[in-house]
């Protein structure tokens, strides 16, 4: 029974940390940046239909952040994952990203006033997946901090090396 909790606790820190990290590399694009998309076919009158959107909004864009996540996941997450764990959160990401690929795809792509890490988590790990409750990612988001930059991985590169309560959790 133990073992269960220990998976579904991977599972929605695996979802919650993707999220995170996925919202970072959302907001790193210039949101000046934009791209004309819709049909290229002109009608009758000699117009096109096409909207100009900002990158960030693009499928394009959403797939090419979705592609890497698992390793950047699990790499950026120094401190955050212990390392006996590791191998299942980065098995929990691929199975994440497997089975809900085109449903990550469209969270990412629609955006809302206000959207942040957790509003994008809900989203997805509760709304979308059934993951979990609001309840469960609430305690989620405050047991857990949210993942670190990659700026920062220079100073988490020691910490991963020493040893941690959670290493020495028995499963």
């Amino acid at each position: 029974m133990r073992r269960v909790y220990i998976v579904l606790f991977v599972v929605l820190s695996t979802c919650k940390l993707m999220m995170c990290r996925l919202y970072e590399q959302m907001k790193e694009v210039d949101p000046n940046e934009r791209v004309q998309i819709g049909s290229y076919r002109v009608d009758g009158n000699g117009h096109q239909k096409l909207k100009d959107v900002p990158v960030s909004e693009t499928k394009f864009h959403a797939e090419n952040v979705v592609e890497n996540i698992c390793s950047e996941v699990t790499e950026n997450s120094k401190g955050h994952i212990p390392k006996r764990l590791k191998n299942m959160y980065e098995h929990a990401c691929d199975d994440i990203l497997e089975e809900h690929h085109d449903q990550l795809v469209d969270v990412l792509v629609v955006k809302e006033f206000n959207q942040n890490e957790r509003t994008l988590a809900d989203k997805f790990c509760t709304d979308t997946t059934n993951f979990c409750t609001a309840e469960q990612l609430t305690d989620l988001f405050n047991l857990i901090p949210p993942s670190p930059s990659p700026e920062s991985d220079e100073e988490n590169e020691e910490f991963e090396d020493e040893p941690t309560t959670n290493d020495k959790v028995e499963l």
